[in-house]
């Protein structure tokens, strides 16, 4: 990956990269180089028991390593988001501290 390190990809103080959906991967670098700006991701894979304790959907797409959560507190950086994931096919999930993207079938825009 050109912008994100496996690091980058935590659950719980613990390296999920290799759970992550390879064509979501490709698809947050692309993204990242749209945006132009650092995103910080805040989710990405979720095992059962850490997506109940955080209160996932049962079909939540990061309990397939397809889904990520990146931090975001500006306005204008949340649109850009948005903006570009939804260009390059990407669902986007908004909320008031972060930006939900995953790479589900059927692209949709939602809010928390």
């Amino acid at each position: 990956m050109k912008y994100f390190e496996e690091e980058e990809f935590l659950m719980d103080g613990v390296i999920v990269f290799d759970k992550m959906d390879t064509n979501l991967l490709k698809d947050l670098d692309v993204l990242r180089g749209l945006v132009n700006e650092p995103l910080r991701l805040t989710s990405s894979y979720r095992d059962e028991e850490k997506n109940n304790a955080v209160g996932g959907s049962q079909r939540s797409q990061h309990l397939k390593g397809k889904a990520v959560d990146i931090s975001c507190n500006n306005g204008t950086l949340r649109a850009k988001i948005v903006r570009h994931a939804l260009a390059i096919g990407l669902t986007c999930g908004v909320a008031k501290t972060f930006v939900h993207v995953d790479n589900r079938s059927n692209q949709v825009v939602f809010s928390y």
